[in-house]
This record gives C-alpha cells, sequence and structure tokens, in this order.
C-alpha cells in the first residue's frame, strides 16, 4: 500500500510494507495455479535466463511490480519479447545495482524448476 502525504510543492510517498516479500527477496513463491515453489539459486547469471527463454520446454514465470504481479511466459513471442528487455536490464549476480531484472530458479515438491524472473524498478 502506498500513500501519499502533501507538505508545500513536494510530494513525500511513503511506502508502508504489509509484511510480505517478493519471491527474489525470500519470500514464498506461489504460481498463478496455486502450487508453491522452493527456491534453489538466487540472482543466476543471465546466460541460465537466456537459456530458460530460448528453451520452449522450460517454465518460466515473470514477477511484475517487484514480484507481486505474477504471469506465466509460455509463448515464444512473449519469450522473445522478454529475452529483449530482460538482457540489456539484467543485474549482475556478482554484485552492483545496475539493472530492472533479476532471475532465481525454483523447484516444486515434484522435482519440476522454473526460472522466476522479477522486475523492479
Amino acid at each position: 500500500m502506498v500513500s501519499r502525504l502533501w507538505s508545500g510543492p513536494t510530494a513525500v510517498i511513503v511506502t508502508v510494507m504489509d509484511g510480505r516479500l517478493s519471491p527474489g527477496s525470500g519470500g514464498p513463491l506461489v504460481d498463478p495455479d496455486g502450487l508453491v515453489w522452493t527456491r534453489t539459486a538466487r540472482w543466476v547469471d543471465l546466460r541460465v535466463v537466456r537459456r530458460y527463454l530460448r528453451d520452449g520446454n522450460g517454465l518460466v514465470l515473470f514477477g511484475g511490480s517487484g514480484g507481486f504481479q505474477l504471469r506465466w511466459i509460455d509463448d515464444a513471442e512473449h519469450r522473445q519479447a522478454l529475452w529483449l528487455r530482460v538482457r540489456d536490464s539484467y543485474r549482475n549476480p556478482r554484485g552492483g545495482a545496475q539493472g530492472d531484472y533479476t532471475g532465481h530458479l525454483f523447484t516444486d515438491g515434484e522435482g519440476r524448476q522454473l526460472c522466476y524472473l522479477e522486475f523492479s524498478c
């Protein structure tokens, strides 16, 4: 929830946290179908993300708005469009605050893996 407080000509935005963490920050990942996933790798290398986006069989879940708006990326056209955005704005896993996207790997109870891409600006 975001509240706006007005003080003179400048608007001050105060963010009130509701206690939830995004999946990329350590919170739980519950996909749009209600399945719970466990993180196995945090801030994976861009080459891993590219492999998932290019492989039509790999599961890719996108988390917009800092990870709170989840949607599956399942067709080739959307995967290619997402790759074009991610490749130039990926946050390096070795450090640095550059970039708007981070990738993480998750596994479900049956051993399936997915690449979770989180966008935060």
